[in-house]
């Protein structure tokens, strides 16, 4: 059950500062004048302010005796009143209270929460219900409508029994829908999922919530098994798509969570309902993985294709000096003095009889110019040929232009695929034996790569067009590029997520005209096409002409041997630093990080995030204490059994039920921000920061190798998966995923930002190489978002002018290209639908960048977005060159990243730093635990920080602001991770106090 805290119910705090009491509750003149008229006595004038004050506040009544002293004795300081509290609840009782709050009401225009209220706030709580799940969300609702139509709020316990009740409403009515849509038969293939096979002792509802196997030929070949047996499981239900994506969403996640003989314990309704779902998810993500492993695949036959090449041509080497040292003797022939005669047979002297040899191997040379790896290609593909035609026979594949070319050229090999002869014909000859007869075309080949060319058609020239193709080559073609085009979205696959057709997930033309002028008041940008390229023009040309006038006096930046180069400036720590960071040591607190997690807990509650995921109350004992020995468990990577034996209070089973059952991604998330928005009100993390910039880095787990996200990654070594995090400029981590080592990791740059909620909202990201692309800075730059990564060799980019014409005086030879403006115009419609759709929530951003991560003549979006990029990372290199200060900034914001991936690491000490399952949505929520873990300890070493500081300024230590902004909140050495442990809930913590000084006096003042 939710608690008010959890919503936006208005409640008093308990601390308030004096800014704050002076805000909110001082009287004004005209409420002291109110209050005059309708009250006698000082004690009911007292009564009357107080009760209109935090009327005004909460929007609803609150006893005398609930109210906190500080706002009390503010209001009667500020009429000029004694406090009296001894008549505070001789006044909740008076029939004056009753009176007051009629004239209150009136005075703020509110009406009385009554039966129109009621039907109301029901009728806002049911229409909610239809596309949300949660108490919160409903009460959040109606508490909106409430107030817009001034209604005062009734107590939360209503509002609470009243979303319970929608809630079951609608749930009911969906369960219904679903069962009146089966037929007998159908049900019956249902129940059938909980019934235990005779062969294997195992239910198929066990199987169906398996995880794919990791990406080689046999996974695949078992994959398209699953895929079948899915197929012939799965119920398209019209029904179904009825119900919104985020009721669905969360009738499959309760369903993951129980086993078959729950499930055959639920009523009918509902265990249709959460079995039908649940198929219809795992289709839609088998054929996700199938087309994730069919990339991968395909990817690897040509790693291996390449690694041949590299060898054929050591292996050739000989060969080729033979080749060499031939010409050079035809040359040396040819300029022997002589008519032509004697230099032909000059020149025949050294050929002699081998003319027919050298031919052939000059033609074998040229097979693989360009370094061509494809004719080896077949070589490889051979062993993958049955299972890839297999998979094409199941894949739903579709294109997502109206250029079918290529879903021809796969209909055509499948049709091809029996016969023997190694070529097909590839026209159809018509009115034969006549004067008019002529060759038809079967196929469009334009979309064949030039290296593949020769191969498929056996011709050097695009001209005539081929007669026929040579079938193995012209398969691995298609099968090559089938992969291309999935990874751009030019093709699709019916009813799958990730690679699905992106194009009917934006928002529609109408929506968009509708909000595109709006949004670009926001984000203060242009929405017109050529107004919006005279923007970005104007901004890139004043960015290259004031770094070109600046560039002679600017004396850390100097070319080198034509290179320009920048140098490092040397960090200088602050005088007294390590003298501080000695007496912070000395007094720092020895703790057990259990006890950590329960003083945060203390503190914040951010365990009310966690509760089952069927959205029904807990039925637990002790749930909080459970809740913290289970995010200890899987934060620290210590896995059940050894948490049970080093904290006795629970056993094995208990911390895996509550990990499966009671928390999932979105809870972690939420507890997170519990404590990021709690730490956003320390006033030492603003030395730090401003919370306006973000950093972003990965860091390799350590996983097996039997699922998709382990990967070998060169860059990290070994195998694993890679955790992606936003850590804020205040140190504090506000977002992280977990996601395949081979993945470009810029692609997930922008859904950290995007999807935070907290109370600090960066707009400003870093990053190393790897955070950055042009496509990135592009959609950046339309979001809102200002990137400014780290980037290797940055002097190999290539920077791009303004106009063609445009020169400069200094760095003039950087530039090498030019904007093309015309493209961006033409595009910025279809940019900013991208763009709004993903403030939308539509599509995430993940998702558009994957697909703008790949190369395709198809699609004009990618091209726009890269030009629009090109533009975007001149004018910030352009920047970087001139700015040393900005370099600084960024500097420091990368490596406050790098220095939590280590914090982070420190945490995760058990299992020898690997994470044991194989699962894929339980790594991610291994990473998510882990990441909350590392923000309880971070918002706890503040508080002690805070704490410290605080006593040596009262000590008389001098304390000066930019010492303190070269700590850092990522101490481990009071710390203690092994040993038993208990889970002492009766600690008490000292309170906080947030706006604690932690500078000294004078240096506060400066």
């Amino acid at each position: 059950m939710p608690s008010s805290q959890e919503t936006a119910y208005p409640r008093l705090k308990s601390s308030l500062s004096a800014k704050e009491l002076a805000a909110i509750y001082t009287p004004s003149p005209e409420e002291l004048m109110l209050s005059g008229q309708v009250t006698r006595s000082q004690a009911s004038r007292l009564g009357f302010l107080v009760l209109l004050k935090t009327f005004q506040r909460l929007g609803y009544a609150v006893p005398m005796a609930d109210v906190p002293v500080t706002i009390t004795r503010h209001i009667a300081m500020a009429a000029g009143l004694p406090p009296r509290p001894d008549a505070w609840s001789a006044y909740d009782a008076s029939t004056s209270r009753k009176r007051h709050l009629t004239v209150i009401r009136q005075y703020l225009n509110l009406q009385v929460f009554g039966q129109t209220a009621r039907q109301r706030m029901n009728e806002v709580m049911a229409d909610a219900a239809r596309t949300k799940h949660d108490l919160v969300d409903l009460i959040n609702v109606s508490i909106e409508e409430l107030v817009r139509q001034r209604f005062e709020l009734p107590a939360f316990s209503t509002l609470l029994k009243a979303s319970r009740q929608a809630r079951n409403q609608v749930t009911q009515a969906l369960y219904q829908q679903v069962v009146s849509s089966l037929i007998q038969e159908e049900r019956r293939q249902v129940n059938q999922l909980f019934e235990a096979e005779a062969a294997t002792h195992t239910t198929p509802w066990q199987r169906l919530k398996q995880d794919s196997g990791r990406s080689t030929l046999t996974h695949l070949q078992v994959l398209i098994d699953r895929l079948k047996w899915l197929s012939s499981l799965r119920l398209e239900k019209a029904v179904l798509q009825s119900i919104p994506d985020s009721k669905r969403r969360h009738f499959a996640a309760e369903a993951q969570t129980l086993g078959a003989s729950e499930m055959k314990e639920l009523p009918v309704g509902k265990r249709y309902t959460l079995a039908i779902t649940l198929l219809n998810q795992q289709y839609a993500r088998v054929l996700d993985d199938l087309a994730e492993m069919f990339i991968k695949q395909i990817q690897h036959l040509h790693h291996r294709s390449k690694a041949a090449l590299a060898q054929y041509r050591v292996e050739q080497q000989p060969n080729t000096d033979g080749l060499i040292a031939t010409l050079r003797d035809l040359v040396l022939a040819y300029q022997t003095e002589g008519d032509i005669p004697q230099r032909f047979a000059a020149i025949s002297t050294v050929v002699g009889e081998h003319s027919q040899a050298l031919l052939d191997q000059c033609e074998a040379h040229l097979t693989y110019q360009g370094n061509n790896h494809f004719p080896l290609f077949q070589k490889f593909y051979k062993s993958h040929r049955a299972t890839l035609f297999r998979l094409l026979e199941l894949l739903p594949l579709r294109s997502s232009t109206q250029d079918d070319s290529l879903i021809e050229a796969v209909a055509f090999i499948q049709s091809q695929r029996a016969g023997r002869s190694s070529w097909v014909a590839t026209v159809k000859k018509e009115v034969t034996g006549t004067s008019e007869e002529q060759a038809v075309p079967l196929l469009d080949l334009s979309w064949i790569e030039g290296k593949w060319w020769f191969l498929v058609t056996g011709q050097r020239h695009r001209t005539p067009y081929p007669s026929q193709v040579h079938r193995r080559h012209f398969e691995a073609c298609v099968f090559s590029q089938v992969r291309l085009e999935l990874k751009s979205g030019d093709l699709y696959i019916e009813g799958s997520d990730a690679y699905g057709d992106y194009y009917s997930q934006l928002i529609t033309w109408e929506d968009y005209q509708a909000s595109v002028a709006d949004y670009g008041q926001l984000v203060n940008l242009p929405v017109e096409g050529q107004a919006f390229v005279n923007h970005v023009q104007q901004w890139l040309e004043l960015q290259t002409q004031t770094t070109d006038q600046a560039f002679p006096a600017n004396t850390e930046v100097e070319y080198k041997k034509d290179r320009l180069v920048i140098h490092r400036r040397k960090p200088q720590p602050p005088k007294g630093l390590a003298k501080l960071k000695a007496l912070v040591s000395e007094r720092l607190t020895p703790v057990n990080l259990l006890d950590v997690l329960t003083d945060t807990e203390l503190w914040l509650h951010w365990t009310r995030s966690f509760k089952p995921i069927s959205g029904y109350d807990a039925k637990l004992k002790q749930p909080t204490a459970r809740y913290l020995a289970t995010t200890f468990c899987y934060g620290c990577n210590i896995g059940p059994s050894q948490t049970a034996r080093s904290l006795s209070e629970f056993d094995r089973r208990q911390l895996a039920d509550i990990h499966h059952r009671h928390i999932d991604d979105l809870k972690l998330h939420s507890a997170i921000e519990v404590v990021i928005n709690a730490y956003n009100r320390f006033a030492l993390p603003a030395h730090w920061g401003t919370g306006k910039h973000a950093s972003v880095d990965g860091t390799q787990w350590d996983v097996y190798e039997q699922n998709l996200l382990a990967e070998y990654h060169i860059r990290y070594g070994g195998y694993g998966g890679i955790g992606y995090y936003h850590v804020s400029d205040t140190y504090i981590a506000l977002f992280s995923h977990f996601i395949p080592c081979g993945v470009f990791e810029a692609v997930y740059l922008l859904d950290g930002l995007l999807k935070n909620t907290s109370n600090i909202q960066p707009d400003i990201i870093h990053g190393d190489t790897h955070a950055q692309s042009t496509t990135v800075f592009g959609l950046s730059y339309l979001l809102g978002i200002t990137l400014m990564p780290r980037i290797r060799s940055w002097q190999d980019l290539k920077f791009y002018r303004s106009e063609p014409t445009t020169r400069c005086t200094h760095i003039d030879n950087l530039f090498s290209d030019s904007v093309n403006w015309n493209l961006i115009k033409t595009h910025l419609p279809d940019m900013l639908r991208v763009t709004l759709s993903i403030k939308a929530g539509k599509i995430t951003a993940s998702t558009i960048l994957r697909k703008l991560g790949t190369n395709s003549s198809k699609n004009k979006l990618y091209q726009a977005f890269q030009e629009l990029g090109y533009a975007i990372r001149t004018g910030f290199l352009l920047r970087y060159i001139h700015d040393a200060d900005l370099r600084t900034v960024i500097q420091t914001a990368t490596n406050k990243s790098e220095s939590f991936n280590g914090f982070l690491k420190w945490l995760a000490f058990g299992g020898e730093g690997v994470i044991a399952t194989n699962d894929r949505d339980e790594q991610r929520k291994l990473v998510k635990y882990n990441h909350l873990v590392a923000n309880c300890l971070i918002f706890y070493n503040v508080f002690e920080l805070s704490r410290i500081l605080h006593e040596l300024i009262q000590e008389g230590v001098k304390i000066e602001p930019e010492t303190i902004a070269a700590l850092s909140p990522y101490w481990t050495q009071h710390i203690n991770r092994f040993g038993r442990y208990s889970l002492d809930m009766d600690r008490c913590p000292p309170p906080i106090d947030f706006g604690i000084p932690v500078v000294s006096q004078k240096s506060s003042n400066q």
